[in-house]
């Protein structure tokens, strides 16, 4: 199960985490919610992983190797 990391990190089920600004992800839900439709946000490493938003949250982590994988909650250190 893909999770959030706070406050602007997600990790997938293959391991990969995706570190961003927690303005980028603070941005990436408010244009979601504008927009009222999916966006993506990508990182930048070599096996590309996107995070999904929709209407102002995020719902999923695209993987390359296991594709959609719906954020299940918050990673509890």
């Amino acid at each position: 199960m893909a999770r959030r990391m706070v406050p602007s990190s997600f990790e997938c089920d293959c391991g990969h985490q995706s570190h961003f600004c927690e303005g980028t992800v603070r941005d990436m839900e408010a244009e979601s919610r504008r927009r009222h439709k999916r966006m993506h946000l990508l990182d930048s490493e070599a096996e590309e992983h996107a995070i999904e938003f929709e209407e102002g949250v995020a719902t999923a982590v695209i993987c390359p190797k296991q594709g959609r994988r719906k954020l299940t909650g918050w990673l509890n250190p």
